[in-house]
């Protein structure tokens, strides 16, 4: 089996056109570099280099190992500094991106996990939309991103994993007069302000729905009546007022004390999440960025579950 080193002297050789110019190149003496030559060719059985006074050239076995080696050496620099920077990630901050709906569902939860098992490292973190992290992460800001996209089609520029999937609902305050009615449609909905995060999907499937000038003139009015970069801190406002909050389903299950929030089933109007993990195609996790990632998927397990 033929070493790294002696696929190296191979090529320097067949490059320089002589032993001595090769033996420079690989800083040793000209005799080690013969004696290194001679060693490869007992192993393979055969000769590399037609040798005279004044030139060496290589033989058609010599040439073959030369350009053979060129390609596997530039394949062993390239694992070595990939090793590398894998190592670096490992001992510093992790740079990652969230959706809007996970930072508000899951990031404290999966940081502070991370955070028990590795204390020395700093998870950094973007918080935006699906396509701004996806530029992040093109561009080499992030290692990886977590986020929802409605309207998900295959990218090769991406390799995506589903986290977990979930729904888009409405929200009301138990006392709002939509609670009331036995059925409620989009036609409802658009009556009353709408909190929600920036979306394009859910506007464009409320607003097909609507028929007439009225109910359209009452969407502009109230559909994204404030959007916002985070649902937290939305239920006192949502509890005291008309206001209907569009966010993940059970997203106010959580919260203490029990809050006074109903869910609305709307008859007309469902809306898939996907979450999903992204890394850039073909790029390798090191060893922490996987740990934060399991520690995303654990809290994931725990929402799905509870």
């Amino acid at each position: 089996m033929l070493t790294i080193k002696e696929l190296l002297y191979v090529k320097l050789v067949d490059q320089e056109g002589s032993f001595s110019g090769a033996a420079k190149r690989a800083k040793i003496s000209q005799p080690a570099l013969s004696a290194a030559i001679a060693k490869v060719e007992e192993k393979l059985g055969e000769s590399l280099f037609y040798r005279d006074s004044h030139t060496v050239n290589p033989t058609a076995a010599g040439r073959y190992i030369a350009e053979r080696s060129e390609h596997l050496l530039d394949e062993f620099e390239n694992l070595t500094s990939e090793f590398s920077n894998l190592k670096n990630r490992d001992t510093g901050a992790i740079p990652f991106g969230v959706g809007v709906t996970v930072a508000d569902t899951m990031l404290r939860d999966a940081i502070v996990s991370f955070r028990e098992k590795n204390p020395t490292i700093t998870p950094k973190f973007q918080v935006d939309y699906w396509y701004e992290l996806r530029d992040s992460l093109l561009r080499g800001d992030l290692s990886f991103f977590i986020a929802a996209n409605h309207e998900f089609v295959e990218d090769n520029a991406l390799s995506t994993e589903e986290l977990y999937s979930t729904e888009i609902c409405f929200h009301a305050r138990k006392s709002h007069p939509l609670t009331k009615k036995k059925i409620v449609s989009c036609t409802d909905l658009v009556n009353y302000p709408v909190l929600t995060y920036r979306t394009r999907i859910a506007k464009k499937r409320v607003k097909a729905r609507l028929t007439t000038e009225e109910q359209l003139r009452a969407f502009q009015k109230n559909f994204e009546a404030g959007t916002l970069n985070s649902m937290q801190g939305t239920l006192p406002f949502i509890e005291a007022t008309d206001y209907l909050a569009m966010t993940e389903r059970g997203f106010y299950d959580a919260q203490f004390p029990a809050p006074q929030i109903q869910e609305l089933e709307i008859e007309d109007f469902r809306l898939k999440l996907q979450i999903k993990i992204c890394c850039r195609a073909k790029h390798i996790l090191s060893v922490r960025e996987q740990d934060l990632i399991n520690c995303f998927k654990n809290v994931a397990a725990r929402r799905i579950y509870c």
